[in-house]
């Protein structure tokens, strides 16, 4: 699935706190919003939602792999 960013107000001194306190604790503010997110995802969407989502995101097409060039024989 396509991912997007998300952009939201927030007190810039906070912030600032935030992301050195989770540092202190070797995690990233991005890692810990991002599993905020999932587990609020999980709590409010319905399970059948959430498996055909599942099921889209297999199903969806890979974008082909490119092959190297062929290389000619020079005599």
């Amino acid at each position: 699935m396509k991912n997007l960013t998300i952009q939201l107000p927030f007190d810039e001194a906070k912030l600032k706190a935030l992301s050195n306190a989770l540092l202190k604790k070797d995690t990233l503010l991005e890692n810990e919003l991002e599993r905020f997110l999932l587990n609020l995802y999980k709590r409010s969407v319905s399970k059948a939602v959430q498996e055909f989502l599942d099921e889209m995101a297999e199903e969806a097409p890979k974008p082909p792999v490119p092959r190297p060039a062929k290389r000619t024989a020079e005599g």
